[in-house]
């Protein structure tokens, strides 16, 4: 088969007045590129730093040490808390990605805490019924803290060095009582780029946050992100496997008939009788689930229809003119099968393709949604909706998460009707 005779090129032409299928193929296209370029779209490293006049580009390097951009830390900075440090003392600047969170980055919604026109304390939800405003050093840890009750300091208000936290000054409604030691004069009222901390799972909008966090922190866009690019490798692993399994031996039993049909079809037909979620179960207690080992079970379980499909195609096939020519003028069974049978069958290739992948984004959000798929620390659209589940009024966690999934599985079910449609045989001998 040609991509350019008259035949292809009126199938094309067909897919195309699709207009579901063809725009719904050119978006998952279009995202698909988007998830290639992975960090430079969404990660928690910059894109360009310059600092002290010095240019890196971390998102394409390795680990970079605070001592290195003049900071009194050992480990690497958060680099989003860097750039308002270098922007307030003019030492340099820094571009970071679209979003700046990674998806298995575990994130301390902190937004900017202000006074109002009464002199109390508040943040993007109101006023701070009881909590903590703080100050950050570069790394994210705190410099100083105060606690807040009813909108004003009332508490202790502390220091913190090395990591330890040391009381040096009581306020009570506002107001300095008590200073430690006695005789400090230090002005201890609040002061700088202040800060409080939010619980998660907090809404939309708070600290750079545009669809908010779930449970564990995690930046729902970023999650998202990484979900779809984790099932774009899947099944760039998946899809390969099954295929090359199921077109070899389906060509093959379809080819050869006799014994050696039967037997495989027995073989067959007692594997697909073994439940596949029991042995999900009983595979995940006994091994660390790991997307390698899940796509390996996938595998396993997931050729059988496709050889099944192969094998009624290539047995109509293998009874042509041309195949019994092929034999007569001594051409091999290897070639016949890879220059004969296989070419035929490329309406069942294309149009068993779509479902195939719609299939894997259906298991392997199921399997994580009912906790024997990928670990929790990586991300997946089947993990944030268990989460959902556990947190009905974090909204902003069901709504996306559901957005994404049932669009992509519209998509690519419209990509498969659209290639069925295409390759209909009987609009083709019209």
């Amino acid at each position: 088969m040609s991509f350019f005779d008259p035949i292809t090129l009126l199938r094309f032409e067909r897919f195309r007045r699709n207009r579901m299928g063809w725009w719904s193929l050119l978006t998952l296209l279009f995202l698909s590129l988007l998830a290639l370029l992975g960090p430079l779209l969404v990660g928690d490293r910059p894109l360009v730093l310059k600092v002290d006049g010095v240019t890196r580009f971390p998102v394409f390097g390795g680990f970079l040490s605070g001592r290195d951009l003049g900071l009194p830390i050992e480990g690497e900075p958060n680099f989003r808390l860097l750039g308002d440090e270098l922007k307030a003392s003019g030492r340099g600047w820094l571009v970071m990605p679209p979003i700046p969170f990674a998806p298995g980055e575990v994130c301390e919604v902190m937004p900017a805490a202000t006074r109002d026109v009464d002199g109390r304390w508040r943040d993007p939800r109101g006023i701070i019924a009881e909590g903590r405003i703080f100050t950050l050093n570069a790394d994210g840890s705190r410099r100083q803290t105060w606690t807040i009750i009813n909108g004003r300091p009332t508490g202790d208000a502390r220091l913190f060095a090395e990591g330890v936290g040391i009381a040096r000054a009581q306020f009570a409604d506002g107001l300095v009582v008590k200073r430690v030691p006695a005789g400090d004069r230090t002005e201890w009222e609040p002061q700088g780029l202040l800060r409080t901390q939010v619980p998660s799972p907090c809404p939309p909008g708070l600290d750079g946050h545009w669809l908010g966090t779930d449970e564990s922190g995690h930046d729902i866009v970023a999650r998202l992100f990484g979900g779809f690019r984790l099932l774009l490798l899947a099944a760039l692993i998946f899809l390969p496997c099954i295929y090359g399994i199921g077109l070899i031996l389906g060509a093959s039993m379809g080819y050869f008939g006799g014994w050696f049909d039967m037997v495989c079809q027995r073989l067959m037909e007692v594997w697909s009788n073994i439940p596949f979620l029991y042995a999900i179960i009983f595979l995940a207690s006994l091994l660390e689930p790991s997307l390698a080992i899940l796509i390996l079970i996938l595998v396993a379980f997931s050729w059988i229809g496709l050889a099944q499909q192969l094998r009624a195609s290539a047995y109509q096939i293998s009874a042509r003119d041309y195949v019994t020519a092929s034999r007569a003028l001594g051409a091999g069974h290897a070639r016949i099968i890879w220059r004969h049978i296989l070419p035929n069958c490329t309406t069942v290739i294309l149009t068993t393709l779509p479902f195939s992948l719609h299939g894997l984004v259906f298991s392997l959000s199921a399997l994580d949604y009912l906790g024997f798929g990928l670990p929790p620390t990586e991300p997946s659209w089947g993990e944030l909706l268990r989460q959902a589940k556990e947190n009905w009024q974090a909204w902003w966690i069901l709504g996306p998460t559901l957005f994404c999934l049932v669009g992509t599985m519209v998509m690519i079910n419209s990509v498969g009707e659209a290639l069925q449609d295409a390759f209909d045989l009987r609009r083709t001998q019209r």
